[in-house]
C-alpha cells in the first residue's frame, strides 16, 4: 500500500513538473519565432482564432509528450532504485 502511494506521488510530481516545463518551453519558442508574447488568455476576443488554436495545441501536445517522457523516466528510476517495476496504479 505504501509503495502504491509513493508511486502515485512520483507520477503526479513528474507529470506536474513536466507540464510546467513544457509550457515554459512553448512560451520560449513562441517568443523566439513570433517576437511577441504568447496569448495570456486565448479565449479573449482580442486574440485571433489562429493564434489561440496554435497556442492551445502547442501547449497541450507539449504537455502530453513531456508527461509520457517524465512518467517513463520515473518508472525507470523506480525500477533502478527498488529492483522491481512500479506498482500498477490502474485500479
Amino acid at each position: 500500500m505504501i509503495e502504491r502511494r509513493l508511486w502515485q506521488f512520483a507520477t503526479i510530481a513528474a507529470g506536474t513538473g513536466s507540464a510546467l516545463l513544457a509550457r515554459r518551453a512553448a512560451t520560449t519558442v513562441w517568443r523566439s519565432t513570433r517576437h511577441e508574447e504568447p496569448p495570456q488568455h486565448p479565449t479573449d476576443r482580442n486574440v485571433g482564432w489562429g493564434d489561440a488554436m496554435v497556442w492551445a495545441v502547442s501547449v497541450a501536445v507539449g504537455a502530453a509528450v513531456a508527461r509520457v517522457v517524465a512518467e517513463r523516466g520515473a518508472a525507470a528510476a523506480w525500477t533502478a532504485a527498488t529492483g522491481s517495476p512500479p506498482p500498477d496504479s490502474a485500479e
